[in-house]
């Protein structure tokens, strides 16, 4: 394909995202779906980047919960913020898998190569 995305798929690669590894893993697996490589591109991004917003939350949640009120409370701000800007990362990778570009997540795409044993591009 070399670059060059089939129209259909465009959309389907930007539905990845929609519900966050949940619509990953059903567009990784969905026939006829699986058989495309951009949707199967976008798939594994979906999944590895709802897994690090989830993680990031996680951790953020532990410190809250175990720091004093007021520091609790300036952490709760900056999660605010960290999860205002991950919505809006959120929304521009739907926007560049809509637009048919491969764009990759950096650090991240790399830990998603290797755990799902693909070469990258």
């Amino acid at each position: 394909m070399n670059g060059e995305v089939k129209a259909q798929g465009q959309p389907i690669a930007a539905l990845t995202y929609l519900l966050g590894f949940v619509t990953g893993i059903i567009f990784l697996y969905l026939e006829p779906y699986n058989k495309d490589e951009f949707v199967r591109f976008h798939a594994r991004q979906s999944i590895g980047f709802s897994v690090a917003w989830f993680a990031i939350n996680i951790i953020f949640g532990v410190f809250i919960a175990i720091l004093p009120h007021q520091i609790a409370g300036l952490f709760g701000f900056v999660e605010g913020l960290v999860n205002l800007g991950l919505a809006i990362f959120w929304l521009f990778l739907m926007w560049k898998a809509y637009s048919g570009e491969r764009y990759r997540i950096p650090e991240l795409a790399n830990v998603i190569d290797q755990v799902a044993g693909t070469g990258g591009a």
